[in-house]
């Protein structure tokens, strides 16, 4: 089991439902255990479970963000 976390920042939350949307779309994707998500720093921290390449997570993870309307700056 991977207990590493992969820490994104993303910008356009302004709010808990924008939160609720971000972390929706993260824990639907393969390879996610666990998301914590906060609107005011703009941090999503996923927890994977270790089932899918990191470089591909990450992919996954950007492509998720930006399909509920968000962008990944970091």
């Amino acid at each position: 089991m991977n207990t590493n976390t992969i820490d994104i920042t993303v910008s356009g939350m302004t709010c808990n439902g924008c939160a609720n949307k971000v972390r929706g779309a993260v824990s639907a994707v393969d390879g996610v255990a666990s998301v914590e998500v906060d609107h005011e720093s703009g941090l999503t921290r996923v927890t994977p479970d270790g089932t899918v390449p990191a470089e591909d997570l990450e992919f996954a993870l950007d492509e998720a963000v930006e399909s509920v309307g968000y962008r990944v700056v970091s």
